[in-house]
């Protein structure tokens, strides 16, 4: 086995369209712990929405959340490192959302906040009301995001979101010129925003390096742009089948989709 740990993203890659991780990957990654592989989630989640998984895999390290921008370690309940927005960064984020017309989610610490509920937002507020996972993930509207960031929390991740595409690719092309940020697409009507230099990739590599762990060691599953970083740095980089061609055209390797088995598969061909 020419691999020491096993990176994932969930949306898309790890769970099937239902949200669900297949059996028959949960049995496929229980047996690569076995055999001493790291497994580690590396998520563009908050830490609250990702607990659930991490927990039904039964996982012991640090996951990797919000693309990059910090790392969590569930059983000490606190985040070994990460980088947050600077607050000047974070307020002129919103004054071009606002410019826009574009709607946000924003995530702090330990609470997701939004104005405007969307389809998406509704959909994991259902979720999150049928969890039986404690602590369960907050999620809440609030009336001005310029009034919380007046409070000077830290903010890890920003999701810029609108039904209009054409409107989403406008603040996208303007938000890809401002240096202080990371702009990647993460759905087809939702971009993620992180402060510049946080990825998956380069928070997954240092995380591995500090445990000894080589970037040609690590193998790793995605689906999406804001994987590509993660799935381009990694010793072996594989997309799922329903990844965008986008994506596709520059992984070394395509597995079926994630409402198929191939995850289990490969990583048990892996073992072999």
């Amino acid at each position: 086995m020419p691999y020491r740990m096993i990176a994932l993203d969930l949306d898309g890659t790890l769970l099937d369209p239902e949200g669900r991780i297949r059996p028959s990957t949960i049995a496929a990654l229980g047996t690569a712990r076995a055999r001493g592989l790291e497994v580690v989630l590396v998520t563009g989640r908050h830490h609250s929405v990702t607990r659930p998984y991490f927990e039904e895999l039964r996982l012991s390290g640090p996951a990797i959340c919000c693309n990059g921008t910090y790392v969590y370690d569930f059983p000490t309940e606190r985040m070994v490192s990460g980088a947050p927005f600077d607050p000047a960064d974070a307020r002129r984020l919103v004054a071009s959302c606002r410019q826009h017309g574009v709607d946000m989610l924003v995530y702090l610490d330990d609470v997701m906040l939004y104005e405007v509920l969307t389809p998406h937002l509704r959909k994991l507020g259902a979720w999150i009301d049928g969890l039986s996972t404690r602590p369960k993930p907050e999620l809440r509207q609030v009336a001005s995001v310029e009034a919380v960031l007046e409070t000077k929390p830290d903010v890890w991740k920003f999701v810029v979101t609108h039904p209009d595409a054409g409107r989403l690719a406008g603040w996208y092309a303007e938000a890809e010129t401002m240096p202080a940020y990371g702009v990647e697409y993460s759905w087809h009507d939702r971009i993620d925003v992180m402060p510049a230099g946080c990825s998956k990739g380069s928070r997954l590599l240092a995380w591995a390096a500090e445990r000894g762990i080589d970037p040609a060691d690590i193998v790793a599953f995605g689906d999406n742009f804001n994987d590509l970083a993660m799935l381009t740095g990694v010793g072996l980089g594989i997309a799922m089948d329903n990844a965008p061609d986008g994506v596709k055209a520059k992984v070394a390797e395509v597995i079926g989709a994630n409402d198929t088995d191939a995850i289990a598969e490969r990583i048990e061909s892996l073992l072999v």
